[in-house]
């Protein structure tokens, strides 16, 4: 169950049936014929997650030392605090390419053993994340596992298993494209009395024109690359369809505002998918990508309707993020 500190030779991955090929590829021409693509689909491919990582780099404010890292420090300190003398296992849901984490790992170090657990829709950033969470100083590597979370959440004590210490749970860069409560019903699966979980949330700053600063962030020359490999991947030539980026009338429950992205076709598309074949029509937009944003106040909301007891709730200089701390009762 537990990997040696330096990196592994290979990566002993468990693999959860709603990532097999053939889930994806049904749920690819479902979401297409539907006119609405499930997030995952943009994380599929080793080129999809370079994309991303080179997106989370240039924009994430959780990557900006004077703003949102400062949100996330705090939370890790005060982790520290509670599992000083126990150690912890870490159990990233969603970690995406692991960065966050290893920050918290490396502020528990010390703390007691450690042991970290990579969770990811996307094999190849569960590949990138290994890596660097398995050279956190005295860490030990629990079996990562590549699932949606949305879909199993059952499956994910099993999967991730047990380790020493008190699980600290991190939820961190989901509620931006997850729904609030598929999201938590899966952290609180793994959650134990005591347990801890750590959770994130972009923010709606307050002020004039925070909306539009917001949506700029995904209207952008990276973005439309990562956007781009998606639907070149479908099929797709640029010719056929416009790419549109732009707020969400409807955020969804529990946000505060969202940003879309909609593929627009000009003409009529016919794709030969793996799956079988889907019809897109002029007038038809199809919509790639949904990025919610919450306040602290809605943040917090999330956290109490869960039944977890807040610990903090930290908010970075410029009101662009948020990290909550929370306790299983």
């Amino acid at each position: 169950m537990l990997r040696a500190l330096s990196r592994p030779p290979f990566i002993d991955v468990v693999v959860h049936e709603s990532v097999h090929p053939e889930a994806l590829a049904a749920e690819l021409r479902e979401g297409l014929a539907a006119g609405e693509v499930a997030t995952r689909q943009h994380y599929v491919s080793a080129r999809q997650a370079r994309l991303w990582q080179e997106i989370a780099v240039a924009f994430s404010p959780a990557r900006d030392e004077s703003d949102g890292a400062r949100a996330y420090e705090a939370v890790n300190s005060l982790v520290a605090d509670r599992v000083e003398g126990e150690g912890a296992h870490v159990i990233g849901l969603g970690c995406g390419d692991g960065a966050k984490e290893r920050r918290l790992l490396d502020t528990l170090s010390g703390t007691g053993p450690l042991t970290a657990t990579a969770v990811d829709v996307s094999l190849p950033l569960v590949q990138v994340a290994v890596d660097r969470l398995a050279a956190a100083p005295g860490t030990a590597l629990g079996r990562p596992v590549v699932c949606d979370l949305g879909l199993a959440a059952p499956d994910l004590p099993a999967m991730v298993g047990e380790a020493p210490g008190p699980r600290v749970v991190t939820l961190y860069g989901i509620l931006p494209g997850m729904e609030a409560f598929a999201a938590m019903a899966a952290a609180l699966s793994l959650l134990r009395p005591g347990d801890l979980l750590a959770v994130s949330a972009n923010l709606l700053p307050g002020g004039e024109g925070a909306l539009e600063a917001v949506t700029a962030q995904y209207d952008n020359a990276p973005t439309r690359r990562w956007i781009g490999a998606f639907v070149e991947d479908a099929g797709i030539g640029p010719e056929q369809a416009d790419v549109r980026v732009g707020a969400l009338a409807d955020p969804g429950t529990g946000a505060a505002a969202a940003v879309g992205a909609w593929l627009e076709p000009r003409e009529e598309i016919e794709l030969e998918l793996e799956a079988g074949e889907v019809r897109l029509e002029p007038g038809s937009p199809v919509r790639l990508l949904r990025s919610a944003r919450h306040t602290p106040e809605g943040l917090e909301a999330i956290v109490l309707a869960a039944g977890l007891e807040l610990v903090a709730l930290e908010v970075s200089p410029t009101g662009e993020e948020g990290v909550a701390l929370a306790a299983a009762p």
